[in-house]
């Protein structure tokens, strides 16, 4: 079982990727070691020109030769695809839907039949991001499993650390918990 996270994040180790860390807890109470992380920040990745290149080329290829090719292999191997992102003005970073974007290559073929777990976390709106996800899971097959924690007390309007959200923590990891043992299953 292989397992890839795509950090939207610009901020290593911040709230997004503490969920991830307790999903990943999760998933090796089963065993699971197969896990290559994907920091969007950190890699060279053009957004898509639309070219329509994917659709045409044999094995629908991108036209564009960056750091989304190694995403493509891993994402083609991986039967647990994560998206961890925090929420910028109601939408997934620029970062992460850049890379979603991308996607379009892997769209006409190879993309469905996957377990997404998408990770989100907020200070006043996520819909639209879980929105798209649920739009997209049943086209592609996608089993899909969504978990977000909103990290502002609006009373107070103040941030709260993630540590304090041991609700969504504890949901992450039993939710890596439960996608490994499925996973275990068919596999």
């Amino acid at each position: 079982m292989k397992t890839i996270i795509l950090h939207g994040s610009p901020r290593k180790k911040g709230n997004s990727d503490t969920l991830v860390e307790y999903f990943i807890n999760g998933l090796k109470q089963n065993g699971v070691k197969k896990i290559k992380h994907f920091y969007a920040n950190e890699l060279n990745i053009k957004p898509c020109q639309g070219c329509l290149t994917c659709a045409t080329s044999v094995n629908h290829h991108c036209a564009i030769n960056d750091d989304m090719v190694e995403i493509y292999s891993a994402y083609n191997d991986a039967d647990i695809v994560v998206f961890a992102t925090p929420m910028y003005w109601g939408y997934m970073t620029a970062q992460l839907k850049t890379i979603l974007d991308r996607m379009e290559a892997l769209a006409w073929e190879g993309f469905g039949n996957k377990t997404f777990i998408v990770i989100i976390t907020y200070r006043h709106h996520c819909e639209s991001t879980v929105a798209f996800f649920e739009r997209i899971a049943p086209f592609f097959n996608i089993k899909l499993h969504i978990l977000t924690c909103c990290t502002y007390n609006q009373a107070e309007q103040k941030d709260i650390p993630i540590k304090l959200c041991q609700d969504q923590l504890e949901e992450a990891y039993q939710l890596g918990i439960d996608i490994s043992s499925i996973q275990k299953d068919i596999n």
